[in-house]
């Protein structure tokens, strides 16, 4: 519905653009005489200000491509507004312009300006954001046949039926509407900027400003090759559910003794913990100096970085060195191999993980995805082989969010999930958290 509804807007905005410049054609050529030379100019200023416009909307004004569609959708009803204001003002009369003085503010007013509006609207519909991405997927053909329409409308019903200032208060109220029809399609699509790009021998790092229109929803992500490696909401809030879930379960447990977090260089869950639970004893391993500095420059300021233990290997490396014991255990998925669409870990992984996780301790692995209803998925087989090797196990799988619009990467593939697994008798943390469920594995 909404890639239907996404064609309408440009067409009205061609609508509008071809009235304008059959209106003030109307307006401003009064004589037989000077017929030709009038029309030439009319038509090469309001063709060369729709294409100056068209050049324009391309134009990157530092901001993402959805708030530049929004300005000027703002400078085409503004542009227009004035038109009905000039026309009304100056009270023009079809075939009888005052002066050449106020022919040449009409040719500004009546056709230049509102086509260099119309030009750069349809060129910031057009262009591709940071990602390669355009806010709307088609505009030139809606377009030209709203401009089709325009021109046999102003032709046939509106020229020899109403007053200059009516005809552009019409063309005020179509782009009104289609600013907002617009906008509401916009709301489901999140606006992307690129805030800075790494590259390193393993790929791609960046940061990304991801907004989401109604009701507004805002974020700060690190990606590695595509993988979402941490997120972060204004108030410095973790975007990513799981993180937020297994925040709330420590809180309200007991202090779980040393800790470690394989794959935690983003710092938004150490940050939290260190500050709600300094009597955690948190390490964190991340195999990407890179992603760590790209974090501490996007995400919220915290001078505990320097205090922080911070290794700086591979995550399996650490492991296969089998330091600690350690009481609890963090793992984010997205730093591991993966293959099938799910982390893959070798039987001597396994072997070291569980050598690392202390005698009543969990392991917590995060950033999973879990669809409902699909046997033998890699995920399946995944929390198959924890059960081997860890005696307790939950898998907890977050809301469905199928039916609403998407923020972060990965967003509309399945169930945010994240496994539990014990070397205890219990879970290890609460049935019940933030925003997620909890399933036996023999369940899931």
């Amino acid at each position: 519905m909404r890639t239907v509804l996404a064609r309408i807007p440009p067409f009205l905005a061609g609508v509008a653009g071809a009235v304008a410049l059959k209106t003030s054609a109307g307006l401003l050529l009064y004589t037989d005489q000077g017929l030709l030379p009038a029309l030439t100019l009319v038509l090469t200023v309001e063709v060369g200000a729709l294409g100056l416009g068209l050049w324009s909307g391309h134009v990157a004004l530092g901001k993402g491509a959805v708030e530049q569609v929004r300005g000027r959708w703002l400078l085409a009803l503004v542009v227009f507004s004035l038109g009905a204001v000039f026309s009304m003002g100056l009270g023009l009369q079809q075939g009888a312009p005052a002066t050449a003085g106020t022919q040449g503010l009409g040719l500004a007013f009546l056709g230049g300006l509102p086509l260099f509006a119309v030009g750069s609207l349809l060129g910031a519909m057009a262009r591709r954001d940071d990602l390669g991405i355009a806010p709307v997927s088609t505009v030139g053909v809606p377009a030209v046949m709203g401009a089709a329409v325009g021109f046999f409308l102003a032709g046939a019903v509106l020229l020899p039926n109403a007053a200059p200032h009516t005809i552009y208060l019409a063309c005020l109220v179509a782009l009104s509407g289609g600013a907002l029809l617009q906008g509401w399609v916009l709301d489901g699509r999140p606006a992307v900027e690129v805030r800075e790009t790494v590259w390193t021998s393993s790929g791609e790092l960046r940061a990304d400003e991801r907004i989401l229109g109604s009701p507004r929803r805002e974020m700060v992500t690190v990606t590695e090759d595509g993988l979402l490696r941490g997120a972060e909401d204004p108030d410095g809030r973790p975007g990513r559910g799981w993180e937020e879930a297994v925040l709330g379960g420590l809180l309200e447990g007991a202090e779980p003794g040393p800790a470690v977090y394989l794959g935690g260089g983003s710092g938004t869950l150490a940050r939290l913990l260190a500050e709600s639970r300094p009597d955690v004893d948190l390490t964190v391993v991340e195999g990407r100096p890179e992603l760590v500095d790209l974090s501490r420059a996007h995400f919220m300021e915290w001078d505990g970085w320097n205090a922080l233990p911070l290794v700086l290997e591979d995550p399996l490396d650490f492991v296969a060195r089998r330091q600690g014991p350690y009481g609890l255990v963090v793992v984010d998925t997205s730093a591991l191999p993966f293959r099938g669409g799910a982390p893959f870990l070798r039987e001597g992984d396994w072997r070291s993980l569980s050598a690392l996780v202390a005698e009543g301790g969990m392991l917590v692995m995060g950033g999973l995805r879990y669809v409902d209803g699909e046997a033998g998925t890699p995920l399946r087989s995944l929390v198959a082989q924890g059960r081997r090797w860890f005696r307790c196990g939950t898998l907890y799988t977050g809301e469905r969010v199928r039916r609403r619009a998407h923020l972060l990467p990965g967003e509309g593939e399945g169930m945010e999930a994240f496994l539990v697994l014990s070397q205890g008798e219990g879970p290890g943390l609460p049935r019940s958290l933030p925003g997620f469920r909890a399933t036996e594995l023999q369940e899931a």
